[in-house]
């Protein structure tokens, strides 16, 4: 296990930039960064409605006493829509295969200093030679140069969420 700050090995950059089109962006208010992160990727596998919002992913799993959402919440969500979740630690090589693929992934980032975390959820949408790009804040398709970006996922062991829909149940044997 990597040691608080120190960063894992990995790959070598990307050669070429990969953007995945069209990953609904939702500006994040304060507090809000894992609802409006997981309603972008909710509403890029085509779920609608209110449940796929910020506001209806936050009625839901958003806890005013934390100012925020815990990760297990996050990843636990999707669930109650009937699509598949799972956490893992994740690497680089991990997401450019997400991205290659069409699916974008929600990354967990400290932007705290020393023993102090501050947590924060984006989207990673793409990549590129110089840096990661992900839905963020209050700027889509932000571009995040890999050594800082690494250095803060590094200090959440690379979270990474990966929502899908469920795989039809194989049919029965004759």
């Amino acid at each position: 296990m990597r040691g608080p700050g120190s960063l894992a090995p990995d790959p070598a950059r990307p050669a070429a930039e990969r953007i995945i089109p069209d990953v609904p962006f939702f500006a994040q208010e304060q507090y809000q960064c894992g609802p409006a992160s997981l309603a972008g990727v909710l509403r890029h596998l085509g779920v609608t409605g209110a449940q796929a919002t910020p506001d209806g992913v936050a009625a839901a799993i958003f806890r005013p006493g934390m100012h925020g959402t815990l990760s297990l919440d996050l990843a636990l969500y999707p669930r109650t829509l009937g699509l598949s979740s799972r956490w893992y630690d994740g690497s680089v090589a991990d997401l450019m295969a997400a991205v290659d693929s069409g699916q974008p992934r929600i990354v967990m980032v400290d932007h705290g200093y020393g023993p102090v975390s501050t947590y924060h959820f984006m989207v990673v949408v793409g990549y590129a030679p110089d840096a990661v790009i992900v839905n963020s804040d209050r700027t889509p398709l932000q571009r995040l140069p890999w050594a800082s970006f690494l250095r803060t996922w590094d200090r959440t062991d690379r979270w990474t969420l990966e929502v899908r829909r469920q795989e039809p149940a194989p049919a029965p044997a004759p």
